[in-house]
């Protein structure tokens, strides 16, 4: 009972079908008594849908950011903790990390009893996840795109890819991660065409700027949930156009209704997706080349081991790519290997994440004459 506006969904068609079937007895007309008969049987189908949906066992699942009692606190360990909110409005990216200062954040995640992660995420003064730090040392710089995936959701500072990275790169190289959660290839454009860049950019002689893009990716470019609000850009014609930002008019008109957060997943999965895939390779297509266009940089798109549809489409657009099979070769028989928790939370583990800036690693050491001249 402590979700009224969820059982006003049961309540209001419960109602409406009530309402119908009263009027279809009074009605002498057939063809209207028809209609109330058959707007009535709908009503109660719906009504019938959430009760069962409301009825279902709870997804046990639960996030936390500690607040002021934290542990993390008492130790001294954390300098400034998340607060409810992790996001905050960013005009061209529709939301993004806090810009002001350096903070360290305590998360925690629970399935149940069991504790899936408790970890800290430190940032920057620009909110990017940190790096190690290599000063006036580094002539090389490598940008991360992509979503809680590149962030290193539910690990520490430096199990992510991006920190592992800039270990095994050294001190030329510095790494800066500007992936975050529930961002996409279009959040990746927009941030590049904003012309945000275009200071760090220049101050490195070389650039590498690599995307790791994965299955639900192609979904977010419709923006088939309420999070994965930010810029949008639609295909008209074979053309890719800016066409402002997302609106979840619907999305907040039913936020309430189960059978609406499950029906609209679904509807976009089974008879959006092809429409998804291609405007989400048209958008990684243009990022690519407006990143090698504006600064030089060398480009790449890193694929993870259950997207492998996309990388050959991508190769026939001109677009670099590196798929991640052979760095996790068992990730289709045995997935739960590189997962934090398998069929609960599928974000890669810290093997998982050494794997990745391995192959990295590799390839950027194999590439360096690709990075573009000076600037």
């Amino acid at each position: 009972m402590k979700d009224i506006a969820g059982w006003f969904w049961i309540a209001e068609p419960l109602l409406l079908a009530l309402v119908c079937f009263a009027s279809a007895a009074r009605i002498q007309q057939k063809t209207l008594c028809y209609a109330c008969i058959i707007a009535a049987s709908c009503f109660l189908t719906f009504a019938s849908a959430e009760l069962y949906f409301t009825l279902l066992p709870a997804d046990p699942l639960q996030l936390k950011f500690d607040s002021g009692n934290s542990a993390y606190v008492k130790s001294g360990q954390a300098t400034h903790l998340y607060e409810k909110s992790f996001r905050v409005p960013d005009p061209v990216l529709g939301y993004g990390p806090k810009q002001n200062g350096k903070m360290r954040i305590a998360a925690r995640r629970m399935h149940g009893d069991e504790v899936l992660y408790d970890v800290l995420y430190s940032r920057d003064e620009e909110g990017r996840r940190i790096t190690p730090d290599r000063g006036d040392k580094a002539d090389t710089a490598i940008l991360l795109f992509g979503c809680s995936f590149t962030v290193g959701y539910s690990l520490n500072d430096r199990e992510s890819f991006a920190w592992q990275l800039g270990e095994m790169l050294g001190e030329k190289f510095q790494v800066f991660n500007y992936g975050f959660h529930g961002y996409g290839s279009q959040h990746m454009l927009a941030l590049v065409e904003s012309g945000r860049l275009d200071a760090l950019a220049q101050r490195y002689k070389q650039l590498y700027a690599l995307y790791l893009t994965m299955p639900d990716h192609a979904l977010r470019t419709l923006g088939h949930r309420p999070f994965y609000v930010g810029p949008r850009y639609i295909l008209e014609n074979g053309a890719l156009k800016q066409a402002g930002m997302f609106s979840h008019t619907l999305d907040n008109l039913f936020a309430h209704s189960r059978v609406y957060r499950r029906a609209k997943p679904a509807y976009y999965q089974l008879l959006a997706y092809e429409r998804a895939f291609n405007t989400h390779i048209a958008i990684v297509t243009k990022a690519m080349q407006e990143l090698t266009a504006r600064y030089h940089a060398h480009t790449l798109t890193v694929i993870y081991p259950d997207f492998t549809r996309i990388e050959p489409i991508l190769r026939a657009q001109g677009v670099h790519t590196l798929s991640l099979t052979d760095a996790m070769p068992d990730f289709a028989s045995a997935p739960e290997k590189y997962v934090l928790k398998a069929k609960v939370d599928e974000h890669p583990n810290a093997l998982a994440n050494t794997r990745i800036a391995e192959a990295l690693s590799e390839y950027i050491l194999k590439n360096p004459h690709t990075t573009g001249g000076q600037r």
